[in-house]
């Protein structure tokens, strides 16, 4: 039989990556270790609204496979005492980032218009005016209409280098060549049989071709918000575009780099990250938060830091011969519908092996619209340790269970 045990640690493959559950703004014992290492840190904290923010999370296989049954829980409030409060906490944030990155090292701070002019003074602060790179606008059409001013479409990304020696490759994010302006530039083909347009400026000519790529300035309109039926929507708020984030991150990493965000939410920029070839470190004081975006990335390499929730919740199952199979979850959330199946209030499941350390997991198992039903059986090799099993309910809540003969 398993007993729920309060284990914060887990553990896949090496554990190279690291998914924390703390303040990134403070000063976490966990994050001493990567003083000097981050190639690349994101920061997209709360706005100062004073809005509250909630999150959708499928119910079951059903809802995996349709989209509904999907219960809305509180996700988190993004309310301050005062904008001096805000800003200790914004500070405290790009302190942290100085701390992390390394002299190649490149910070992305994403706000809007309520605070990005208080930040940009911070960052000069901290960074030093003339580390100053970008101030990128990213603009898109989403919600209604102002009628008293005109509709704010965008937010702000300032990005601060640590060192006069920091990494940038504008060529790893090229676009295609449209709207080249033709109403006077000279049309010509060159030797090897290539379209351009040239026009002669200063004495010089200048010649652009028609098949060449061109690159992105500090104004992006061509990155769309999330859509409300959006494929890519895990339900939780404010979540950004992966689109974005790969764009913000490939000048600034190679594969192999370290990548950090502070106030990770969905876990958009680790999947970025993730995508890239490179580490990453995931810090949010949401436990909920950390679980939806440990979700969407591959659970390979990664440790988990997380306390398991208070409330108990009962798993019952088989061990035999290498062989565990889930026979029983009962999990109560006043959000939860009725339950069509037995294990409709399990999002996901780990399996693996208990040490002093914590849980090791080796296998993993996740619901998603392409798989929506959950398997239940595991085989497992010859465990060094205690049978051990990390389950997370439909409401986003994370317990750990120990196997007792």
């Amino acid at each position: 039989m398993f007993e729920q045990v309060k284990v914060h640690r887990e553990v896949t493959g090496a554990g190279e990556s690291l998914l924390l559950c703390g303040d990134g703004s403070a000063a976490l014992e966990e994050l001493k270790q990567y003083k000097g290492k981050v190639q690349c840190v994101y920061l997209d904290p709360p706005f100062m609204t004073g809005g509250k923010f909630t999150r959708r999370r499928r119910f079951g296989a059903k809802g995996w496979r349709t989209g509904s049954p999907a219960p809305v829980y509180p996700a988190y409030e993004d309310k301050f005492r005062s904008r001096d409060a805000y800003l200790a906490m914004l500070r405290g944030l790009v302190e942290q980032a100085h701390r992390l990155l390394k002299s190649t090292g490149v910070l992305c701070l994403h706000l809007d218009w309520r605070m990005a002019a208080y930040a940009r003074l911070i960052c000069d602060e901290v960074f030093g005016e003339r580390r100053f790179v970008n101030e990128i606008i990213w603009s898109y059409e989403s919600g209604g209409r102002a009628k008293k001013h005109f509709s704010r479409k965008h937010d702000v990304i300032l990005l601060y280098a640590r060192s006069a020696k920091y990494c940038f490759d504008i060529t790893r994010v090229p676009l295609p060549r449209t709207g080249v302006r033709k109403n006077h530039m000279r049309r010509g083909v060159d030797e090897e049989g290539r379209s351009y347009r040239s026009i002669k400026s200063g004495g010089k000519t200048y010649r652009y071709y028609e098949d060449a790529p061109t690159y992105p300035g500090d104004v992006w309109t061509d990155i769309s918000h999330l859509q409300q039926r959006d494929p890519e929507r895990t339900g939780y708020a404010t979540q950004k575009p992966l689109k974005l984030l790969d764009r913000l991150l490939r000048p600034l990493v190679q594969e192999g780099d370290l990548v950090c965000d502070l106030c990770c939410g969905s876990g958009t920029t680790l999947l970025a990250a993730q995508n890239l070839g490179c580490r990453f470190i995931g810090v949010d004081k949401s436990a909920e938060a950390l679980l939806v975006a440990r979700s969407r990335l591959k659970q390979e390499n990664v440790t988990l830091l997380c306390p398991p929730v208070d409330q108990a919740a009962a798993v019952e199952a088989t061990w035999e011969d290498g062989v565990l199979l889930l026979t029983d979850f009962r999990a109560r959330h006043k959000a939860f519908p009725e339950a069509e199946q037995i294990f409709d209030r399990m999002e996901s499941w780990a399996a693996g092996y208990m040490t002093e350390n914590g849980m090791v997991a080796l296998q993993h198992f996740q619901r998603s619209a392409k798989n929506p039903d959950l398997p239940l059986m595991s085989f497992l090799p010859e465990l060094p340790g205690p049978l051990a099993v990390s389950t997370v309910d439909a409401a986003g809540r994370r317990r750990v269970y120990q196997w007792k003969e």
